[in-house]
This record gives C-alpha cells, structure tokens and sequence, in this order.
C-alpha cells in the first residue's frame, strides 16, 4: 500500500496539535508496515496519541494469547502516547458530558426521526476533541460519524490499497463556531 498525504495532512505534523487516531486507523497501520512507517515520516516521528477506548476496541475480540500479545507489543511501541489513568479518570466525566451533547447535535442535524449512529468510542472520541478544542485532531476513515456539522476535514491521507482501489482517511478538528451555531438551534428546538 501506499499513503499520498495532502498539503494539509503535512503541515499537521509541523503544528503544536495532539494526533489521535481512531481504532480503524490504528487497525490499518498495525496490519501495513509500510503504511506505519509512511505515516511516521510524515508526521516526523510526532507521537500518535491513543484514547483508553481505542486501545479497548482494538484489543477486543483477540482470543489467541500470540496474537494478543503481539497486538499489546505493537501498542507499546514508543510512537504511541497513552492518556494517564488518573489523567483520563478526571476529564472522563466532561467526555461523556461532550458526547451526550454531540449525539444530540448529530441527531437534530440529521432530521426527525434519525438518530445518530455513532458508537460510544466514536462519540467519546468527538466529545475529546471537543474538550480539548483547537489543541487536537484525529486520524479516522470513518468521517460519517463525525458530523460536518461541527468538525472539519483539515487533511486527507489516501492510501492506495494492493487492488488498485484508493482509500481516503480524514483528518479532522472541532470547530467551536459550527458547534455554537448547532447548539443554538438545538436550544431553539427543545425550548
């Protein structure tokens, strides 16, 4: 496989912002050598920062001890920061705070009668975003569950995969002025 970064997508590792990553990235790069090491160049060695969440999703459903371990190793490695327990255990309730607030927005902006089908992780990891506001972004191929409604695409990362098919991963930032904007009519709506 190979990555094809965007303008954007560089400059983000010139920039003083935190990188996550979502589970499907971190999938992609733990099963791609080459993709994780493209990655890394281009970011120039920055760390890639993993929620506890992220690390949960992509340690499930491993059931041979081999391949556990392997997976574990792979997280380890020193490219990958961690978010501290007790660092995590005292912004945990803002999170859920965000991510309850965000489901709302993403479903009032889909229409009556839609809900929003984000899963927890997702919602967790846009309700971190949100909390840290400008000082982050996240690397996800699932750009549907994070509403254009209140995040950006600052950046695209397409990797041509062994068929010749070209697979888009965003990067994407919370933007405080589109969430003001949908909070507003969100408040209109329920008051």
């Amino acid at each position: 496989m190979k990555l094809f970064f965007d303008n954007k997508a560089s400059k983000i590792a010139q920039q003083e912002k935190l990188i996550f990553v979502d589970n499907d990235f971190l999938g992609l790069i733990f099963h791609d050598e080459e993709v994780m090491k493209e990655s890394i160049t281009v970011f120039s060695g920055k760390m890639v920062h993993l929620h506890p969440f992220t690390e949960f999703e992509f340690l499930r459903d491993v059931f041979s001890p081999k391949i556990r371990i392997f997976k574990e190793q792979f997280l380890a490695q020193p490219i990958f920061g961690h978010i501290d327990p007790d660092t995590h255990m005292q912004i945990f309730q803002h999170l859920l705070d965000n991510a309850l607030l965000l489901s709302k927005i993403f479903a009032h902006q889909a229409g009556s009668g839609n809900k929003n089908t984000s899963s927890f992780v997702d919602l967790l990891l846009a309700g971190l975003l949100m909390f840290l506001k400008d000082k982050a972004v996240l690397i996800t191929s699932n750009k549907k569950d994070f509403s254009s409604c209140v995040f950006d695409i600052v950046g695209i990362i397409n990797i041509e995969q062994n068929d010749g098919s070209i697979r888009t991963i965003c990067i994407l930032e919370f933007n405080q002025g589109k969430f003001n904007n949908c909070l507003e009519k969100l408040n209109k709506v329920q008051n």
